[in-house]
């Protein structure tokens, strides 16, 4: 019997971590063992839980948060001045991607920027939070208004963790009611009678008792 060769083959390619080692030379963050570990993990990352793929400013965020995990700050940094509006908080957003448990609940929201820190007068920066409706993606089967407030439970509920530190003490702006226009021919919206300010009010106090809140985080309408 003649002896039997097996030939060698190289190893998969691993396209994730390509592309993602190709992300961060457009970044222009430096390559070596740092990239090329993180790459691997963020590609192992996606590989489980985005087999269908990633949007951009959600693998840009994912990219940070591994950053900020090795403590590379200024690499984080980097990756959300390339992001719009994250520029714009990016200490508030290394605190958040350093410290925050929940991030991947959250990621959508925050790659999207529908929820993110604010600024305002007067309001502790690491207490104020804003929900922007018009960055909010909905189909028109999610426009009857049931199923909007539906819509509104979900985001909301993943904001409470934000001032559990705090006993419920903070602050959160919502911006571009209006998006949620229910009938555009006759404007009625969820906002009229400040309906969806109180539902909202409402979903903070039933947390109250549940997570030993003293208080619940206020809300201001940055549309008026």
């Amino acid at each position: 019997m003649k002896p039997a060769f097996f030939q060698a083959t190289a190893p998969p390619r691993d396209i994730w971590s390509e592309h993602l080692l190709g992300v961060l030379k457009n970044l222009e963050i430096p390559p070596g063992v740092v990239a090329d570990n993180l790459a691997a993990s963020v590609s192992m990352y996606c590989r489980t839980f985005h087999p269908r793929g990633v949007q951009s400013s959600d693998l840009k965020l994912l990219i940070a948060r591994a950053f900020c995990a090795v403590d590379d700050r200024v690499s984080a940094e980097c990756v959300l001045r390339s992001m719009s509006p994250h520029r714009h908080h990016i200490s508030r957003w290394l605190e958040i991607l350093s410290e925050l448990h929940h991030f991947p609940q959250l990621l959508p929201y925050f790659s999207h920027a529908i929820l993110r820190p604010a600024n305002w007068a007067g309001a502790q920066l690491d207490r104020m939070w804003m929900l922007d409706f018009g960055r909010l993606v909905l189909a028109d089967a999610e426009r009857h208004e049931m199923m909007l407030y539906c819509s509104v439970r979900m985001m909301i509920e993943k904001t409470f963790v934000f001032w559990d530190a705090t006993e419920g003490e903070g602050l959160l702006g919502l911006k571009n009611l209006a998006a949620l226009n229910v009938d555009e021919r006759r404007k009625q919206t969820l906002t009229m009678k400040d309906d969806l300010l109180d539902y909202i009010t409402d979903l903070f106090k039933q947390q109250m008792p549940l997570r030993n809140w003293t208080t619940v985080p206020s809300l201001l309408n940055l549309d008026l």
